[in-house]
């Protein structure tokens, strides 16, 4: 499918979902915000989850007339994060932006909460995935390939990941599968691809912008996508899904508050990320431009729908993951 294609499918569908928020929230004014609200990231600086939720702070503080301030509270796969959240106030001045992680830390037993336990705002983006990458030189072009080669080299490959997250999932995964790799924590995907360039690290998990550069130097080379489907602009990788390794990994970035917030707050954040998210124009060229995204916007009730599907898919193979941890 051609990407405007996929944005017209995107758009009609997110604009039919307008307007059953505009109908529903002609809600009793709140007078919110009056000063500033934080905005939790999980993850850190400078990946995709980050680079959301920044871009979206700046869009809120127009919309909504206070700033919106972004601060990155990591470690445990978001779940440092998500228990600073649970544990606020619930006066609607702090939210946390979220994805895939909040779900693999509670199938790992890094964490009991879950994205339950807060108030969901909206989804507010769909990532275009993360991709296996190892170097250029590495005897390996397939998953099925690196697999095979792995277990016949126990020890000497290194798998660089960031504990509870997708990246510790998918190695995990790959274990499971017969994979015999080190597994070596390595931080955001940022740190990773630090480490696969400087020879710390043979194999990872990253966002293609983080990547992109290395691919065309030709210094590293891609073994498969982690998304459901195959990257708009790289249709020849396939995914990891369709080389065997079960599930998708779709990161859908999620705005979170502290449960027992004003419901009216709640309307109010999602018709404004509706605003910015299907209808401004530089927001939607910034999200393209940064991580190949087109505008993707799911209301309060869709996103619980998709969040506990995604739920359910980590924590189906818990028992697996906590093992294999």
């Amino acid at each position: 499918m051609k990407r405007t294609q996929l944005f017209s499918l995107v758009t009609i569908a997110a604009l039919v979902v307008g307007l059953l928020i505009s109908g529903a929230s002609v809600a009793e004014e709140i007078n919110w915000p009056t000063r500033p609200v934080e905005i939790i990231v999980s993850m850190s600086a400078g990946g995709d989850t980050d680079f959301n939720a920044r871009a979206l702070a700046r869009y809120l503080t127009e919309e909504l007339g206070q700033p919106f301030v972004v601060t990155n509270i990591t470690g445990g796969g978001g779940s440092i994060g998500t228990s600073e959240l649970i544990h606020s106030p619930a006066d609607g001045y702090r939210m946390m932006v979220a994805h895939a992680p909040l779900h693999t830390a509670q199938a790992f037993g890094i964490t009991d909460y879950g994205w339950d336990d807060m108030a969901v705002i909206s989804i507010f983006g769909q990532g275009t995935g993360e991709f296996l990458a190892v170097n250029a030189d590495f005897p390996a072009d397939t998953l099925e390939e690196l697999i095979a080669h792995t277990s016949q080299n126990p020890g000497r490959y290194r798998f660089g990941y960031n504990p509870g997250a997708t990246s510790h999932y998918i190695g995990v995964k790959m274990q499971l599968m017969g994979a015999e790799m080190n597994m070596v924590v390595a931080g955001s995907a940022a740190d990773r691809v630090v480490g696969l360039l400087g020879g710390h690290l043979d194999i990872i998990l990253a966002a293609m912008p983080n990547l992109a550069d290395y691919v065309e130097l030709g210094q590293f080379k891609i073994i498969a996508n982690g998304a459901s489907e195959r990257h708009l602009n790289f249709p020849d990788i396939p995914t990891l899904m369709e080389q065997g390794l079960g599930g998708a990994f779709d990161p859908f970035y999620t705005l979170y508050t502290v449960k027992g917030v004003d419901p009216r707050i709640i309307a109010k954040v999602n018709q404004a990320i509706y605003s910015i998210v299907m209808h401004n124009a530089a927001y939607q060229e910034e999200i393209s431009v940064a991580f190949t995204q087109v505008p993707f916007f799911q209301s309060t009730e869709q996103a619980v729908e998709t969040l506990a599907r995604q739920q359910q898919m980590y924590m189906s193979i818990t028992d697996e993951l906590r093992a294999a941890f």
